[in-house]
């Protein structure tokens, strides 16, 4: 049996003496693992780092097998931000994430191009990418079965002034319905509904928005009986400072 298709390097172990166990998210296959024959070897090592596409020819006999990879080169995104030590940070927290929640053999696509879209920014010059990078956050929260609800207040059906999220229903509420109860829910930044902007709010809407994809990555990951990963928890502490 044999696909081929294109795919981003999520992960990697060592199998034996020279050979790597990959783990991919592809294309049109979903999550898939292989081994990689000669996959320590000097000349190809490189390939292999979290977040880098390659050009894969997964063989098995039977399908149910692991299977190997034939990999190629595509686009080498970590020695595009190996300079850039909060971009890598944040590639690597993206790619943990896929890595841990993510079922196997399972048709992913919408989330393979999100990532891909996501990657695309944090090795352009964009100063916004860790608004995109939250944004993908909540995308794949809602990929998971685990969406928000932030198109309208959960109190008055409105659409306007959508200013908090509740913590139990992931529900959005607007600034008059929240009232009194306000400092008991999780804040909304605005650039997370709208494309809005504002370069005086920067670090204030940043620091809501990753305690809100924060408070609800949390909340899956326990629901599954999983912790998230240590390179997520290292790229929030490096956004804090």
């Amino acid at each position: 049996m044999q696909w081929q298709d294109k795919g981003i390097v999520l992960s990697s172990k060592k199998h034996g003496e020279r050979a790597l166990i990959l783990k991919f998210l592809t294309n049109h296959n979903g999550v898939y693992s292989g081994v990689v024959r000669y996959g320590t070897s000097k000349k190809i090592r490189y390939m292999f780092e979290p977040g880098n596409l390659l050009s894969l020819t997964w063989r098995a006999r039977l399908p149910e097998q692991m299977g190997s990879f034939q990999c190629d080169a595509l686009e080498l995104y970590t020695s595009k931000i190996i300079n850039k030590p909060l971009h890598l940070s944040a590639l690597c927290s993206h790619t943990s994430l896929l890595d841990l929640l993510l079922p196997e053999r399972e048709n992913c696509s919408n989330i393979f191009t999100s990532s891909m879209d996501l990657i695309e920014q944090l090795s352009s010059k964009s100063k916004l990418w860790m608004y995109d990078y939250i944004r993908w956050e909540i995308y794949f929260l809602s990929e998971l079965g685990f969406g928000l609800d932030l198109k309208k207040c959960a109190v008055t059906g409105k659409k306007e002034s959508l200013t908090y999220v509740s913590p139990k229903t992931g529900r959005a509420v607007s600034r008059e319905a929240a009232g009194k109860w306000a400092d008991r829910l999780l804040p909304l930044p605005s650039f997370i509904i709208n494309d809005y902007y504002d370069a005086e709010l920067f670090g204030k809407n940043l620091q809501e928005g990753i305690k809100l994809s924060s408070y609800f990555l949390n909340k899956y990951s326990e629901l599954i009986g999983l912790k998230l990963p240590y390179a997520r928890n290292a790229f929030v502490k490096k956004i804090s400072k």
